[in-house]
This record gives C-alpha cells, sequence and structure tokens, in this order.
C-alpha cells in the first residue's frame, strides 16, 4: 500500500517541513530538555510503498536530534557561527535554526492505523515491536518506533532538509556550511543571496547592508565574476532606496567585466538595471535605449521571460515619451508573448493594457504580500522598481490625476503581475514532486546557479521550479 501523508493527522507543536509531499513525511518534534535548551527531533518517512501486519501499517524512518540555542535571523545567525564550527546546522520549519546532535539514526520505523478515524495507542505499538528503544506517539493514528529494527534500514533520507525549501532557510543553511568550511567564497555568496531574498521581502536598506558585506569579502577573492553578481545586485537595491549615483559606478563596472569575458547571462541583466537607472532619474529616452539593448542580449541567451519583461519596460517608456501607437504594440507585444509561455500574469498585463488603450481610470495595483519562499524574484524584482520609480506627482500635467492614463497605468501592471507572481505558489498548477526535483538537479549542476538562485534570470530556485509553467531561461528543462 501506498499512503498519501497529506491526509495523516499529526499532533499539535510538531512542525511539518515545507518540502514533504503525498510520498513522504518528514516532521519536528519539540523534546523537553532537563538543562533549558530546546531540543528537536527531525523523523522522515522514507518513500515507497508500506508493510502491513497485524491490522498495523508500518514504514522505515530516520532520526536526527538536534538542539536550539538561540533565535532570530541573520543578525544572530551571523554572531553565533564562531560558535557553532564543527557542528551542522540546520533550519526548522519556522526559520530557527537548530545545531545537529549526535549521529543520524536509521533503525526506525513509523507505524500507523490505515482507517482515517481510528485510533493507536503505544500499548499496541509495544506488542507489535517489543524490542524496540523507544516509542514516540506523533498523532492520534501514527507513532514512531525507535530501535529493536535491522541496521541497514530502508530510508533514503538526504543529511540535509530538502533543498526544494524556502529560499531564506537555503541560504541561512548555505551560509553556515560555509562558515563552517571555512569558504569564503561561498559564504559571500550565500550572504548576497540573503540581501537579494531581502530586498524582495521590502527590506532594500537591510538588503543593501548585507550586499556591502558580501561584496567587500568577495573583492580579495579574485573572483571578478561572483564580485560583480554581488555588485549588480546591490546596485539594484541601491535604486530602491533611491541612491542611483552610488548604483552607477557599480553597474557600468560589472559591464565592463561581462563584455570584457562575454558573459551574455550577466551583460542582459546589467542592461536591464541600467535602463531602470535611467529611468528612475527622469531620462526615458536613456532608458529606452538600454532595455533595447537588453533586449537584443535577451534574445541571445534565450531567455525567453526577461524577453517579455523589458517589451513591458519598453511600453512603459515610450509612453513616457508620449508615443502612444509604439506603446501599445510594445504591449501587445509583451502580452503575446506571456501568453505564449502560458504565464498566469499575462491576463494582468492585458487588463492592464486595455485600460490604457481606453484611457481608463484604474485603482491602486494589488497589495503584495511579503512572506518568504513566496515569490520568484529575478525580473519580477525589476519590475516592482520601475513601478515604483514613477515620475513624481509634480512633474505630472495638473488636471490629469496620477496613474490614470500614461505610463502611471502601465506601471501599475508591472505591481499587480509581481502580486500575481507571489501568489503563484498558492493559485497555479505546481510541478510533480519528481519533477521538481529532476529540475532541482538540474539546476544544482549549472555554473549559473548559487545553491539559491538563478544568475542568468535572478530567480529563486525553490519558488520557479514549482510551478509548472516555468523554464530554464537556458533551456536546461522545459515549462
Amino acid at each position: 500500500m501506498v499512503l498519501d501523508w497529506r491526509e495523516m493527522a499529526i499532533d499539535p507543536g510538531l512542525l511539518r517541513e515545507p518540502g514533504s509531499d503525498a510520498s513522504r513525511l518528514v516532521v519536528w518534534r519539540p523534546v523537553e530538555s532537563p538543562d533549558g535548551s530546546r531540543q528537536w527531533e527531525r523523523i522522515a518517512g522514507a518513500r515507497g510503498e508500506a508493510v502491513v501486519s497485524a491490522g498495523l501499517a508500518s514504514a522505515s524512518a530516520t532520526l536526527l536530534r538536534a538542539r536550539q540555542r538561540s533565535r532570530g535571523f541573520v543578525g544572530k545567525l551571523l554572531a553565533r557561527l564562531g560558535e557553532s564550527r564543527g557542528k551542522r546546522t540546520l533550519v526548522l520549519p519556522d526559520g530557527e535554526t537548530v545545531e545537529q546532535d549526535g549521529e543520524r539514526i536509521t533503525d526506525c520505523l513509523l507505524a500507523w492505523v490505515q482507517d482515517p478515524a481510528g485510533q493507536l495507542d503505544e500499548e499496541r505499538v509495544r506488542s507489535q515491536w517489543p524490542n524496540a528503544r523507544g516509542y514516540r506517539r506523533l498523532g492520534p493514528r501514527l507513532f514512531l518506533v525507535e530501535g529493536g529494527l535491522p541496521g541497514d534500514s530502508q530510508a533514503t533520507d538526504p543529511e540535509l532538509p530538502p533543498v526544494d525549501g524556502h529560499p531564506r532557510s537555503q541560504a541561512e543553511q548555505a551560509l553556515v556550511d560555509a562558515r563552517n568550511r571555512g569558504d569564503r567564497a561561498v559564504e559571500a555568496t550565500a550572504m548576497a543571496d540573503l540581501g537579494v531574498i531581502l530586498l524582495n521581502e521590502g527590506r532594500p536598506r537591510e538588503a543593501v547592508g548585507l550586499l556591502e558585506q558580501a561584496l567587500a569579502m568577495a573583492g580579495p577573492l579574485g573572483d571578478a565574476a561572483r564580485a560583480g553578481d554581488i555588485a549588480s545586485n546591490l546596485a539594484l537595491a541601491l535604486l530602491y532606496i533611491q541612491q542611483p549615483g552610488r548604483a552607477r559606478p557599480l553597474l557600468e563596472q560589472e559591464m565592463a567585466r561581462a563584455r570584457t569575458a562575454s558573459d551574455l547571462p550577466a551583460e542582459k541583466l546589467v542592461a536591464e538595471r541600467l535602463g531602470l537607472l535611467a529611468s528612475a532619474t527622469g531620462d526615458p529616452r536613456g532608458a529606452l535605449n538600454w532595455f533595447e539593448r537588453a533586449l537584443a542580449l535577451t534574445r541571445r541567451v534565450g531567455d525567453r521571460h526577461q524577453e517579455a519583461n523589458l517589451l513591458w519596460l519598453q511600453a512603459i517608456q515610450l509612453a513616457e515619451l508620449q508615443q502612444r501607437d509604439d506603446a501599445i504594440a510594445r504591449g501587445q507585444e509583451a502580452v503575446a508573448l506571456f501568453t505564449a509561455l502560458g504565464k498566469p500574469q499575462a491576463a494582468a498585463y492585458g487588463v492592464y493594457l486595455q485600460k490604457y488603450r481606453m484611457g481608463l481610470f484604474d485603482g491602486p495595483p494589488l497589495p503584495a504580500p511579503t512572506g518568504p519562499g513566496d515569490f520568484l524574484g529575478g525580473s519580477l524584482v525589476a519590475g516592482a522598481m520601475a513601478a515604483a520609480s514613477a515620475p513624481p506627482a509634480a512633474a505630472q500635467a495638473p488636471s490629469q490625476p496620477q496613474g490614470t492614463t500614461g505610463p502611471g497605468l502601465l506601471r501599475m501592471a508591472l505591481s499587480a503581475a509581481r502580486s500575481a507572481g507571489q501568489f503563484a505558489g498558492s493559485g497555479f498548477k505546481t510541478t510533480p514532486p519528481e519533477l521538481q526535483r529532476r529540475r532541482i538537479e538540474t539546476c544544482g549542476t549549472c555554473e549559473h546557479h548559487t545553491a539559491v538562485r538563478c544568475k542568468v534570470c535572478g530567480c529563486f530556485t525553490a519558488a520557479k521550479t514549482r510551478l509548472l509553467h516555468e523554464s530554464c531561461p537556458l533551456g536546461k528543462w522545459p515549462g
């Protein structure tokens, strides 16, 4: 028999790991400790069929113990890294970090009653496995049995939690592991990933701080591509806090490096960001030129999602320049490409383009959620920045309400589409677990992958691979 673990109730206080799916259960169980520290047990069931005996079903599992010493996010995480050397740090489903305590135990199993309305007590479990070392209740009809089983369990639980977790958890884990190994290069990239995540969460000033630290760390390593990636993201964060003067030299230096190295993926992203910089400083003609250049590079790389986004950004600049017909034409190209790619945000763009064509007024864009793991990143970040960099109201005609018929309305579509993208994980079709895992494995072998995000499209891998309509910008896995 094969159980759908999503239907299995677990007791209050247990945390179900986000990577768990219908074929596998992974939960964290809190444990009381005499010394006052909070301890946890990570219990992971193996994929595959269960065995039924004497009315009870069972499947092999693993058990890992961990200790929680402190709470908090990046600041506390960085402060305790020195104390954690030599101990592997894991991330709980709620974002807190714990240190592994001892080796992983493999001679365990999960035991349960098949009837969804049934109950299971310890006495019945003991009678079935009398030689076990311990028993844990996990739910009304579910127990963990520890010990008394063959040591070569069938469990195939990986050492680390699943790769398809929240981007923040992945970046935190990568940062801790890099510090423990003394790997300064990976440490710099992981810190940059955390900065990009903060940017997506609407915390640009904190993002700037982390990205500046990452850049200072990467500089002496002599890895120009790594430093350039960090500098480009730092420049984008600086644009968010309206400091284009600091962003410009970072982007110009990275553009020179990308050209010299023939690094087309990096060059196309920098060209887009130079266009955003020009737009933010009131230069729509310069922005249009940079977006056109980015568009040519993007087509050479084959990143069709960024191609569609750039077409829409060009439509905004054409509207700024009062070239209405050209703006509508570019907008139509963008909507057609988003539609052809099966992108759910195509509808939002189509609605706003029609309103722009008809000269209609619309209200404010959709609110943007801030929960970690609910975003793709990439061009959606750039889109939000472009939407936020509209010219001040004083620069518009007094008789025209802001955002009614001109470029402001098209900018609103970027925010609406970004909100649609942020809600993608809950409303759009998702990939089957095995397909997502194959996608992630493919990304893991790519030179453009940081272990958290793709440097070609800027998207977070855990989020992007989960959505059925998404595809690799280099064509390594299709949508």
